[in-house]
């Protein structure tokens, strides 16, 4: 396995938009060291033509991964029992294990296909480890796209699950200050489901350089054999719908927020942005003037720029920016 103490500095930041409607399908899932699931698993890899799959708790033989057919090139770290592991079915991607960040229940890879460049880990969180080995991960790959598949072993409703616990605290402070993006969609099936109860421990996150790459989110449309379901999504390079803007979000602390100050800045940002003559102390008026100045726009993304600066600015005026590393609010 490839040691590497830095990123290359003469490799492409993002994606290459030189190739046009490349996709990876990816899939994630806890086998729970199931032969019968890493069977069913390799069926589903071969029969939807998966690229890549995050896969936690593998079936193992003497701590390696087993059960795999021979062309599947399987990523793993460390030397004791494995419950972490990235799968590849695709001879054209090009991946390299990082050591940093990685170990026996924590895979990072550097992976590249016909453009698309990014890093990928999946990672088991067991209920005695804390989030170290995400912050690891994200400090190595810092400023590139990253995209993590985790059985979190965490419950928290910013997630869709029926409540949150401290564990799920945790890391919802975690998320919302390393600007992470929470790709799971409220479908109403648990990621994980037994007799005795179910939850949405299971996470697909990505930082904001991949967000707008992901596509088609599913969970539990195929059977895994296992207490947890399969999840399905496409990383797909953005060349085929032009030039992207990335964003760059801000936190902002609201306990102590004045919303009435907050709704007065925005909506003097909001008229000066699309220049309208109404009084911004009059919102009734500002709506119906904003709500005209939009339907009379011919370009979509000049809208959304003038919105998204408004509210930024909005935001800077009326709040104090949270830096990471403090206790993010929950409202």
């Amino acid at each position: 396995m490839a040691r590497r103490s830095h990123i290359d500095n003469g490799m492409q930041s993002g994606t290459n938009l030189s190739y046009r409607n490349v996709k990876l399908k990816c899939l994630q899932v806890n086998l729970q060291h199931s032969r019968v699931a890493v069977t069913n698993l390799t069926q589903a890899i071969i029969q939807y033509n998966i690229d890549i799959a995050f896969v936690q708790e593998p079936y193992t033989i003497r701590n390696n991964v087993a059960g795999f057919p021979k062309v599947f090139k399987i990523y793993t770290h460390g030397g004791g029992r494995k419950r972490a592991a990235i799968i590849i079915n695709n001879n054209e991607v090009d991946a390299i294990a990082i050591t940093q960040g990685s170990h026996e229940d924590a895979i990072l890879t550097e992976i590249r296909y016909k453009g698309l460049r990014l890093f990928g880990a999946s990672l088991y969180l067991p209920i005695d480890r804390d989030i170290d080995t995400i912050e690891n991960i994200h400090q190595f790959t810092k400023g590139e796209g990253l995209i993590l598949a985790i059985d979190s072993n965490a419950r928290s409703r910013l997630w869709y699950d029926k409540y949150t616990n401290a564990r799920g605290r945790t890391l919802e402070d975690y998320i919302i200050t390393r600007d992470l993006h929470i790709l799971n969609k409220e479908t109403g099936i648990p990621s994980f489901e037994t007799n005795r109860g179910h939850s949405w421990i299971d996470l697909t996150l990505c930082n904001s350089k991949l967000t707008q790459n992901i596509r088609t989110w599913t969970c539990g449309e195929e059977e895994s054999c296992a207490d947890h379901k399969i999840i399905q999504f496409d990383i797909e390079s953005m060349g085929a719908r032009g030039d992207t803007t990335h964003y760059l979000r801000k936190c902002y602390n609201t306990k102590a927020a004045n919303w009435s100050t907050f709704d007065l800045n925005l909506a003097q940002s909001l008229v000066k942005n699309f220049e309208c003559r109404t009084n911004p102390n009059n919102f009734a008026a500002c709506d119906k003037d904003l709500s005209q100045k939009v339907k009379c726009s011919a370009d979509t993304r000049e809208v959304i720029h003038k919105f998204t600066s408004a509210v930024t600015a909005a935001c800077d005026a009326s709040f104090q920016v949270l830096r990471p590393g403090k206790r993010a609010s929950k409202e």
